[in-house]
């Protein structure tokens, strides 16, 4: 078989324009799904719209010709541009995951009311292929840790995106496989690192990535022949404000063939830390970084709460250092409703081990961010949607920029900085 190279200026330095002709005729168009292999890797790939997205695995690993994932991908832009989706009749869909489309879509127009329902035509099939592997998705952090120590008699493999970090260059990826990869073997599982052009052409769509990506994530299971998939939980049960990730749409994604489970959304990330920490294995192995995927920065906010509840737990572990004084707590400051819950959470922890300097300091950075809730409805009762303009006009803030975000253009709260 043949190995085809896409050069990504040519793929993304002309995207727009070909997605405006592609849209021309009110149509979002799935085409030329193939698997070929050469250089010891074999890749997944297939055309959005004239932009072609591919996914990377070592020879070794097989990969399916199936289209649910580029549907998943390609499901908010066609509700926003309303457009068809229409997928082409080289492979089928998924009979299950057709009848449940309409509804999934009714979950996310819900959330973003700027999204449209469209309609999907495809060629449908009821026919299961037969799987035999079980898999999770793994970034070595406290949510994908955490469901691997749940479910480790179940899970065979862990799959390991390299689309889901900033800043992760060939030489870091590679690192990165290598580390993972050993620690996988070291308890008995097999590490899957796919390489991917996702995020890339999500951003080039200007999608927001913490609604796009729990789509993809539901979506993909099926082109690694898993039978069931575990996603890993970012939030609880009792925050169930729009993610991408989610426990009432990702299991809508399951087909005949693949079983979708959102997993650990009934603990706290206290709790998952806590759990962590009587596997040391685990707990040595995490990486938590926003800044980068091989090391632990330990001064991005993701670092310092992680820190937080390791200090409050009384625990230990080789791949984070130790919160040294309360000034490191600044960068938890919340400023959207994701950052309020890992707040709340640590506050129990501080409250539950009797850490009165560490709570107060969390509590007064909590109750900053619920006191900046009530600033959007004085602007709207009071001032009609002053307050809003005027900041959109002064900061000009990046979400702006975004044609798709978890939240509506016609939602409150968008006259304070948050994530799109």
């Amino acid at each position: 078989m043949f190995y085809v190279t896409f050069q990504y200026e040519a793929v993304f330095g002309l995207n727009y324009s070909i997605l405006a002709i592609s849209y021309m005729d009110n149509k979002c168009r799935i085409s030329d799904i193939k698997v070929l292999s050469k250089d010891g890797y074999n890749e997944l790939s297939g055309s959005i719209n004239g932009s072609q997205i591919y996914f990377r695995v070592p020879e070794k690993f097989d990969l399916y010709p199936v289209a649910e994932c580029f549907l998943g991908l390609a499901l908010l832009d066609a509700m926003a541009s309303n457009s068809t989706i229409v997928i082409d009749d080289s492979v089928s869909i998924s009979k299950e995951l057709y009848d449940r489309i309409r509804e999934i879509q009714a979950i996310y127009s819900c959330w973003n009311t700027d999204l449209h329902i469209v309609e999907l035509k495809a060629k449908v099939s009821a026919e299961p292929i037969t799987f035999y592997l079980v898999g999770s998705f793994f970034s070595a952090g406290v949510d994908s840790s955490h469901t691997l120590f749940r479910n480790k008699e179940d899970i065979s493999h862990l799959i390991m995106f390299r689309a889901f970090d900033s800043g992760n260059d060939e030489a870091s990826w590679q690192k990165r496989v290598v580390k993972q990869t050993h620690f996988a073997e070291s308890i008995g599982k097999i590490l899957i690192p796919v390489d991917t052009n996702v995020k890339e052409w999500t951003e080039s769509r200007k999608i927001s990535w913490e609604f796009v990506h729990g789509l993809f994530l539901s979506s993909v299971g099926s082109i690694f022949g898993m039978k069931r998939i575990y996603i890993p939980s970012s939030h609880t049960y009792d925050e169930l404000f729009p993610w991408g990730s989610h426990p009432l749409s990702d299991p809508m994604w399951s087909t005949e063939s693949t079983t979708v489970l959102h997993d650990g959304a009934g603990f706290r990330r206290g709790e998952k830390i806590r759990d962590l920490l009587t596997e040391q294995v685990l707990a040595d192995n995490l990486q938590v970084c926003w800044r980068s995927t091989l090391d632990n920065c330990g001064e991005c906010s993701k670092c310092v709460r992680s820190m937080v509840a390791t200090k409050l737990l009384g625990g230990k572990t080789k791949s984070l250092p130790d919160l040294v004084g309360i000034d490191e707590l600044k960068v938890l400051k919340a400023t959207d409703e994701s950052g309020a819950t890992f707040l709340d959470d640590a506050m129990i922890l501080a409250r539950e081990s009797g850490n009165k300097e560490i709570y107060k300091v969390l509590n007064r950075y909590y109750r900053r961010y619920q006191v900046g809730l009530i600033l959007p409805l004085i602007d709207r009762y009071l001032f009609g949607g002053f307050l809003r303009s005027l900041y959109r006009r002064l900061f000009k803030p990046d979400w702006l920029n975004y044609r798709v975000t978890l939240r509506g253009s016609s939602r409150l709260g968008d006259c304070r900085p948050h994530k799109p």
